[in-house]
């Protein structure tokens, strides 16, 4: 079995694949703090409540936008598999034509989806995760991964509102209809909801125009711990909360005779 693990910054990410069959996939809270032994140990034990063992897994592929914890999973993966993951790098094949100024710098979170994307769709794609942070990534028809753009997650507006004013609460974030609240509460969660959802669908009505792209051409896809928020009137959305999970095991492909 192939263990796939996608460390982003507020959650972490892991599918379990038996040849060519995701078979199953949970996250846990991405924690700096926590011991590598903690880590393997809660591993083990969600992968005991889904009666598949450590042993079981032969081969692991590793993508992090959290370098303080690469070590622990790589010691992690060393310990399970004898040697080590597979780690998205420069060097490592992903059949994707990254053409940034620097594509070193391209988060592999943000890789991965793209990988997944690709392989699944032939048209052109933006891609919005909406987690903690929240990116907005295009990639045409042929492949190339033009770049894209990264903004504040939702919780993220809502704890700078908080934190700009003594006397505004948290709310409970969720989808609304009405725009005016008629108390407090109501009208900073319209403000939040409303605020967000008009930024990225303005972001992605922008892209549409400057590159001249149709409905018809189009897939926009969403992922993360918020996308059950972005709807819109206009473009139709697809929601795949497997993207960063499927990319790994596509470039796992790409790259496996090379594990070592």
């Amino acid at each position: 079995m192939l263990l796939a693990i996608d460390i982003n910054n507020k959650n972490t990410n892991f599918g379990i694949f038996k040849e060519e069959k995701l078979v199953t996939r949970f996250s846990i809270m991405t924690d700096k703090n926590r011991s590598t032994e903690e880590i393997k140990l809660t591993i083990k034990l969600i992968l005991m409540d889904k009666k598949i063992e450590l042993t079981d897994i032969s081969d692991i592929i590793l993508s992090s936008v959290v370098p303080e914890l690469n070590s622990s999973y790589e010691g992690i993966a060393r310990d399970i598999i004898g040697r080590s993951p597979i780690i998205i790098s420069a060097g490592v094949k992903t059949g994707l034509n990254i053409k940034c100024e620097s594509p070193r710098e391209v988060g592999t979170d943000r890789i991965i989806r793209a990988v997944a994307a690709t392989h699944r769709y032939k048209e052109n794609i933006i891609i919005i995760s909406a987690s903690s942070v929240t990116t907005i990534d295009y990639i045409n028809a042929k492949k190339e991964f033009l770049g894209g753009l990264i903004l504040p997650g939702i919780s993220l507006l809502q704890e700078g509102l908080v934190k700009g004013s003594t006397k505004l609460p948290l709310v409970e974030i969720k989808k609304v209809d009405d725009i005016i609240g008629k108390n407090t509460e109501k009208a900073i969660q319209r403000g939040i909801y409303f605020g967000y959802t008009r930024a990225v669908f303005g972001i992605v009505d922008e892209i549409i125009k400057t590159y001249s792209l149709n409905k018809e051409n189009t897939k926009i896809l969403v992922t993360g711990s918020n996308a059950h928020l972005l709807e819109s009137e206009v473009y139709p959305v697809k929601e795949h909360q497997s993207l960063g999970i499927d990319g790994l095991k596509i470039i796992y492909d790409l790259n496996k005779n090379k594990a070592s």
